[in-house]
């Protein structure tokens, strides 16, 4: 692993259990977390991507404060992105992106959960 390599924790869904999110029961909006990661710096952009089997398509953004240094950054998914559609057998996949001022964006492992009603 070179120096500029980092390896980055998965994305988060609070509300999932052993991999299975129950769309019902879910608030809107549903909550995403990115955990805090190494080397984070005041200016990083940081974007959340949901992408379902059932070709809903979500994305939010945040950049780092002084104040959200060293904290999870959350996001607020519509619910409707795992709703729309949905079907037995669907699932969702999140990751997210990390950009430094000045070096190549980093992607996170994804987090995969099945989806059911």
């Amino acid at each position: 692993m070179t120096a500029q390599q980092q390896v980055l924790p998965p994305p988060v869904l609070p509300d999932a259990s052993n991999g299975v999110l129950y769309v019902d029961n879910l608030k809107d909006p549903v909550r995403g977390d990115v955990p805090p990661y190494a080397n984070a710096t005041v200016g990083d952009r940081v974007e959340l991507t949901v992408k379902t089997s059932t070709n809903n398509q979500w994305r939010g953004s945040f950049v780092l404060t002084e104040s959200s240094l060293e904290k999870p950054v959350i996001f607020g998914i519509l619910k409707e992105t795992f709703a729309k559609g949905l079907i037995a057998g669907a699932s969702a996949t999140l990751y997210y992106t990390i950009t430094h001022a000045f070096s190549n964006p980093i992607v996170s492992p994804p987090l995969t959960v099945y989806l059911k009603p």
